[in-house]
């Protein structure tokens, strides 16, 4: 199972340093804390940011408060 995890190959960050694609880790090892090895990438780095959008703005907010006739 080891030997296919490092058959998968290396993936490279943007910032040069490579990672194992598939990483196994032991339930031991996480229980000691280790994690898998991955990109710690800045938030801004990966996405666009959306441009904010506002809900239009309500017109007519009177509520019949009498019963109709």
């Amino acid at each position: 199972m080891l030997r296919e995890a490092a058959e998968a190959g290396f993936y490279k960050s943007t910032d040069g340093t490579t990672y194992p694609k598939l990483q196994i880790l032991t339930i031991q090892q996480i229980l000691d804390g280790k994690q898998p090895e991955y990109p710690l990438h800045r938030r801004d780095a990966t996405f666009k940011k959306a441009p904010r959008s506002r809900p239009a703005a309500a017109e007519n907010l009177t509520l019949p408060l009498l019963p109709p006739e």
